[in-house]
């Protein structure tokens, strides 16, 4: 069986906390335990997925599968929310809001959608936020458990990539294995651009991940690969959503190094990456592939091989 830790178990107070009084009020009783993401959109019935299904919290703070009869987000509840969680002012995190997401301390994830605003091309920032996707950092402690087999061998730790769509328990997996490999006594270095994996708090992380775990977040992936490569002498460098010409650079001169790499990217299947000819080659550099889906809920592993 999978225990969650007591900190992954105070998520969902901590995700109650941040929506504005009215929503609160309809959650009131209601366990997010379990929970994946609460979805707010203006003029709808807000929404819960768990892992059997999508429930419509009602004014009686009751779910139900009907969303007739749900709590209907407006625009008041959408501007009190963003005060709340950019501390009123969504210039602060403007950088952060330009990729489309607000992460939060225990790294949950604040997906917004609304009005682009482009200068020379690129998004600069997103204007009447119409929705909100609140996707909830979960801790399953024993879930890298049943493919540590292929990632450890006698040599030490193999290079691995984690291949999943999105919200299939892809960063759940990451960190679970980082938790594994540093009680098994390897230096474990974590680079966190998004501040998902690690979730860092004051220096601190919520979530379990060992004793020989150094963490750095806040900047991109690429970076902060060869800054711990060079400043934590880790045995395995774990970092998440690669994709990148940059990111694979990074990968090659730390494997050149002869230090392991575990990392995730979006995809449905080894195929479907195997069309696109960067992450053709990024692929390849991995000594095994482990496929995720959301079949059997979030954290089914399909299968797990060397790259094709």
């Amino acid at each position: 069986m999978y225990i969650a830790i007591n900190e992954a178990r105070q998520t969902g107070a901590e995700i109650i906390n941040i929506l504005p009084l009215p929503l609160r009020r309809c959650m009131f009783g209601i366990s997010l335990d379990g929970a994946e993401e609460l979805r707010l959109i203006c003029g709808k019935p807000m929404s819960v997925r768990y892992s059997d299904g999508i429930f419509f919290p009602t004014g009686r703070a009751i779910l139900s599968k009907n969303p007739f009869g749900g709590v209907v987000v407006t625009e008041d509840h959408m501007r009190r929310l963003l005060e709340t969680v950019t501390r009123s002012s969504l210039y602060s995190v403007k950088d952060e809001i330009r990729s489309g997401y607000i992460t939060i301390d225990g790294g949950h994830r604040i997906g917004i959608a609304g009005t682009a605003v482009t200068e020379n091309g690129s998004i600069e920032f997103i204007k009447n936020i119409s929705a909100v996707n609140i996707r909830l950092a979960n801790e399953i402690v024993g879930a890298s458990d049943g493919v540590m087999g292929a990632v450890l061998g006698d040599t030490g730790v193999y290079s691995t990539l984690i291949v999943s769509p999105p919200c299939a328990g892809k960063t759940t997996l990451l960190r679970d294995i980082a938790r594994n490999l540093a009680y098994g006594g390897y230096s474990v270095a974590i680079a966190d651009e998004r501040r998902e994996i690690a979730a860092m708090h004051n220096g601190k992380s919520p979530f379990d991940l060992g004793n020989m775990t150094a963490v750095l977040e806040g900047c991109p992936k690429s970076d902060a690969m060869l800054m711990l490569l060079r400043s934590m002498s880790p045995d395995v460098i774990l970092t998440d959503e690669i994709g990148t010409e940059r990111d694979a650079a990074a990968i090659r001169t730390i494997l050149n190094s002869g230090v392991a790499v575990v990392a995730s990217i979006h995809g449905r299947d080894i195929k479907q990456l195997m069309r696109r000819q960067l992450i053709k080659e990024l692929v390849t550099l991995f000594d095994v592939v482990i496929t995720l889906s959301r079949r059997n809920g979030a954290g089914t592993i399909e299968s797990v091989c060397a790259p094709c």
